[in-house]
């Protein structure tokens, strides 16, 4: 069987690094928590307010 390679983490949160990139600081921290949120709401079956969606679309959206 073929080995895959291990994907690389944020050491703070544990989410894979291609979903915060782009973000730093305070606004990364905010990013990592609101992509925890989503992903335990999907996990148990539950809708995601679409607050929550804008919210992860604004945090990981590059400054203008």
């Amino acid at each position: 069987m073929a080995k895959y390679r291990k994907v690389a983490k944020d050491k703070m949160s544990g989410i894979p690094k291609k979903y915060l990139s782009g973000a730093e600081g305070t606004r990364r921290r905010k990013l990592a928590s609101v992509l925890t949120r989503i992903s335990n709401l999907y996990k148990a079956g539950k809708r995601i307010p679409q607050s929550l969606i804008d919210e992860r679309i604004r945090l990981g959206r590059k400054k203008d």
